[in-house]
């Protein structure tokens, strides 16, 4: 028995020491880029965002959860000319640190366009930048021009409980004293495994983007961006419940962009938001979920799409009778 137990604790330990040693090789997260774009503080909270100059309609770009403002750059240079301006979410990239809940994320929105002079603009959300542009329509009418929602979170969508459940488990990592013994152990590698099969299943069935796997190890796994992924997962369906029966007041210019094979906002959820936005066109592509990656150039258009149905129709003049 005493032998038993001899070997079991040697496996135990070589198994904790292996566990280690792939935390720092091929668990080792890359270390943190330097920030891109310009910094301004509203509302008390510092907001990271990237503009490219233009004219015409602004374009307000939000990514999904997680991500960065850079989740567009295959994007923004398809809208050259245009004014464009893809924000840092608060709480993810170099945006605040943590979790802000919806409703103060949506004024802390509405404060940064009045303090860069954005009026009335074309807001494109991905996936639950979806979700915040169907609520800063809904909750400041007038405001924007028109939406393009690529994959967006509403209409039934929900968070599953073992989502709800890797929440609390996030939070749970990022406590003061448990935080640097995990990073020391194990979660790097947690998280790099973690990361890569999300990535996987997002951009399924195309091939995952180098350029957004090193974003979400070397930016979104960072503690901060962390704690802003899980506080949002554990809202988001009490959000979806507040806004899906809204929808219906949202009469605003919209294209809805829906992956055939997306398996994070399954089909039926975009064509049943286009089917209840009052002015919304559903457009089909082929692949998964993250088209600002695999079809910048449908988001683009759509976009100019937008902006052609916002405009005011020209009355005809009368036909003049025989």
């Amino acid at each position: 028995m005493r032998r038993f137990l001899r070997i079991l604790l040697c496996v135990v330990a070589a198994l904790a020491l292996a566990i280690v040693v792939l935390n720092w090789t091929y668990g080792r997260l890359p270390g943190e880029p330097k920030p891109r774009g310009s910094f301004v503080t509203v509302d008390g909270v510092r907001i990271h965002y990237i503009e490219r100059p233009g004219g015409g309609t602004p374009v307000v770009l939000l990514h999904g959860l997680p991500g960065t403002a850079e989740d567009w750059n295959e994007v923004t240079p398809l809208l050259a000319g245009r004014r464009t301006i893809a924000i840092d979410r608060p709480g993810f990239g170099w945006s605040g640190d943590g979790y802000m809940k919806f409703h103060r994320q949506l004024e802390v929105l509405r404060a940064l366009m009045q303090r860069l002079h954005v009026q009335r603009p074309i807001v494109v959300g991905h996936s639950y930048g979806g979700t915040m542009a169907l609520g800063f329509a809904e909750r400041y009418p007038g405001q924007a021009r028109g939406l393009v929602l690529v994959d967006a979170a509403a209409a039934g969508t929900h968070v599953a409980s073992f989502e709800r459940l890797q929440s609390h488990f996030v939070n749970f990592l990022q406590l003061p004293v448990v935080r640097p013994i995990a990073n020391a152990t194990f979660s790097q590698l947690l998280r790099t495994i973690t990361a890569n099969i999300v990535d996987a299943e997002a951009f399924d069935p195309q091939p995952v983007a180098p350029a957004h796997k090193h974003r979400v190890l070397a930016i979104n796994m960072t503690s901060g961006n962390l704690k802003a992924y899980a506080g949002e997962e554990l809202e988001a369906n009490g959000v979806f419940d507040r806004i899906d029966p809204r929808l219906g007041s949202i009469d605003v210019p919209a294209i809805v962009i829906q992956g055939e094979h997306d398996q994070l906002v399954k089909p039926v959820y975009g064509r049943r938001l286009a089917a209840e936005l009052p002015d919304a066109r559903l457009e089909m592509i082929h692949g998964g979920h993250m088209a600002p990656y695999t079809h910048p150039y449908t988001v683009a258009a759509a976009v100019g799409a937008v902006e052609q149905a916002s405009r005011p129709r020209t009355a005809q003049p009368p036909k003049r009778r025989a």
